[in-house]
């Protein structure tokens, strides 16, 4: 079994799975006693060296209850596994922040994942609550991950975000400033990653939301022919095709987004659970508010939290229901827009057969008084002759041979020519009603499944 190791240092493998490429970044520390943000940035190298050797204390000493966050590079796409860092640098950032080699593991999975270890420290009694967490990285432009080390004696997260753009390191930031009592909260980091997340989500819903407005729109006005509908180059099929295929893969994204914040719920009400046996022990022995409000706090931020995680919750499932909107309406509309096209050509196929009939009938009025125009103009018959004479010239016979030959040869002709199209049509049409009983099938099954999802 492919087991998550309980080891927290990194070995060689483990930093062979990052690129390190020096970029400027930020290291941001917001404390439960003050009300200011304080930020540093970390240009390079050397300057991430002397902020570790004049603020190390910071963590590593101080009792303040709060959380740090490293806040990855200000890139416009950004890469979990793309540090803004030197590997030595890496390496003393692992120190400082307790980073968990579980993180590895995390990023390399490629999907929306949240996990938690309670981690003993060696030499110690005092334990940490070691977070990893990821976004799905079936749109790789703004996934980012988390590592989050929460000490629990201390009440202080050490949080790292890797592969932040400019926008989510700027809400990052703001979540932070904002977080009030939750600040020391373990669940934290974890709660602002899953805020970028449904920013990027519920964003990508009403991009294909739109886009199927303007398709449908596009598809069903009334004035559409069946070259825009039909285009040979593919290309409106294509965008079409894309716009499906989003949106499924949408819906499959906030699935496992919703069991990834079920997790956190439950992790949350495991907390509250801890930390109700230790309050009542508490209050048995000493009887100060100070203490008391200690652990009542926690529980009710962890209330907050949990609150806002099925506020999100509730509100992808209305997304899911967009998505799912989305595929049903965009396979109404295309067979709609068929069957409009389907009407256009019936229309058009029965103009051009009233033409035909008309040629056809002046063709019928006209062949024989031709006809018998020219067997009267023709120099085979003698009509003036004498009653001894024959009426036939002797040039009749040589007629006769040469049109029966040259009628043989035109319908000789006309049927070796026609039988390769009609075999050629005979096999259209049934491969055009085999593929037309499919794509009712496909969009039944699809409208069938639209139908369940809904119910369920």
């Amino acid at each position: 079994m492919d087991w998550a190791s309980a080891q927290a240092d990194f070995d060689d493998n483990d930093f062979d799975n990052f690129t390190y490429e020096p970029r400027p970044f930020k290291i941001i520390r917001k404390l439960w006693s003050s009300d200011e943000l304080k930020c540093w940035d970390i240009e390079s190298h050397e300057t991430l060296g002397r902020w570790i050797n004049e603020h190390q204390s910071l963590v590593q000493d101080s009792y303040e209850y709060g959380t740090f966050a490293v806040r990855g590079s200000n890139t416009e796409i950004s890469c979990p596994s793309y540090l803004p860092v030197k590997k030595d640098g890496f390496s003393k950032l692992i120190e400082v922040f307790h980073i968990h080699r579980r993180i590895v593991r995390t990023i390399r999975r490629g999907i929306s994942y949240f996990s938690r270890m309670y981690h003993p420290r060696e030499g110690s009694s005092e334990n940490s609550i070691v977070y990893t967490a990821r976004m799905s990285s079936t749109w790789p432009e703004d996934a980012i991950a988390l590592s989050s080390t929460y000490l629990i004696h201390k009440k202080l997260n050490l949080s790292v975000f890797y592969g932040c753009n400019e926008r989510q390191a700027s809400n990052i930031k703001k979540h932070l400033a904002t977080a009030g009592p939750a600040i020391h909260h373990p669940m934290l980091p974890a709660s602002i990653l899953v805020e970028l997340d449904r920013d990027r989500l519920v964003a990508r819903v009403e991009d294909a939301f739109d886009s199927f407005i303007n398709k449908t729109e596009d598809l069903c006005f009334t004035s559409c022919d069946p070259q825009r509908i039909i285009d040979k180059d593919g290309e409106r099929t294509g965008e079409l095709s894309y716009l499906y295929n989003d949106a499924k893969e949408l819906v499959k994204s906030i699935r496992k987004v919703k069991h990834q914040i079920s997790d956190m719920s439950n992790h949350i009400r495991e907390l509250h659970k801890r930390k109700r046996g230790p309050h009542r022990r508490l209050r048995s022995e000493r009887r100060t508010s100070a203490k008391v409000d200690m652990y009542s706090k926690p529980s009710s931020v962890g209330t907050q939290i949990c609150e806002r995680l099925q506020e999100i919750e509730a509100e992808y499932d209305e997304k899911i229901d967009q998505c799912h909107m989305v595929t049903n309406g965009l396979a109404f509309s295309t067979q709609l827009a068929a069957n409009r096209a389907n009407i256009q050509i019936a229309v058009d196929t029965r103009q051009e057969n009233v033409r035909m009939r008309l040629i056809s009938l002046v063709t019928m009025i006209y062949l024989p008084v031709t006809s018998v125009a020219t067997i009267f103009s023709m120099g085979v018959f003698n009509w003036g002759t004498a009653t001894q004479q024959s009426v036939f010239s002797f040039y009749f016979w040589i007629y006769i041979a040469i049109a029966g030959g040259l009628t043989v040869l035109t319908v000789g002709s006309w049927w070796v020519l026609t039988r390769a199209p009609r075999r050629l049509s005979d096999s259209t049409t049934d491969l055009s009603s085999t593929l037309s009983s499919t794509t009712l099938s496909i969009i039944v099954c699809i409208r069938d499944l639209g139908d369940e999802a809904d119910d369920s």
